[in-house]
């Protein structure tokens, strides 16, 4: 490789990774900047804004730890308590995952190119098969998508689906609570 080659491979690499410490130090300014708000009630707190999610710890004047993490938590099936629609995809960047001394919240994105009214026929038979002991609740939207609820009082837990019509298909969002262990 000549000289003048070396100098080009040199200065691309130079431009393509200028705009990146300025990313970085307005991260780490932000960062800085929750965990300072964070910390005004007397909690500490370690904010990780890298990679385009969020990952926040918490630990309150108590000692409790509290951690979020939003945008690329990994959530599964087990985590939520019910299954994904059959070759629906996870949405990059909509998947949460909050635990507090309290309780947790998870929550999911998914995709699939079926129509609403199959995806919520779905999910109505798998509330349905949960439902012994516990609370439902289903609501149409009048466009093939639906809202489910199941809510079991005996372990402070509930789960929701939320399915609507999407360009190409049905976009579903699924929300799983649990609350502190009695």
């Amino acid at each position: 490789m000549n000289k003048t080659t070396t100098m080009a491979c040199a200065l691309a690499l130079a431009l393509a990774a200028c705009g990146k410490p300025q990313e970085v130090a307005s991260e780490k300014a932000a960062e800085k900047m929750i965990e300072s708000a964070i910390g005004k009630d007397g909690s500490k707190a370690k904010v990780d804004l890298s990679a385009g999610q969020a990952r926040i710890t918490t630990t309150d004047a108590q000692g409790r730890t509290s951690q979020m993490e939003m945008g690329g938590a990994q959530v599964g099936e087990a985590d939520l308590g019910i299954a994904f629609y059959p070759g629906a995809r996870p949405v990059e960047g909509q998947s949460s995952r909050v635990t507090t001394p309290d309780g947790s919240m998870l929550s999911i994105g998914l995709q699939s190119s079926d129509a609403p009214d199959k995806v919520a026929g779905f999910y109505r038979d798998a509330i349905k098969s949960q439902s012994a002991g516990k609370q439902t609740m289903e609501m149409s939207d009048g466009s093939g998508g639906a809202t489910f609820m199941l809510a079991d009082d005996a372990t402070s837990s509930a789960v929701q689906v939320h399915v609507r019509k999407a360009e190409g298909g049905s976009e579903i969002q699924i929300v799983s609570t649990r609350g502190k262990a009695k």
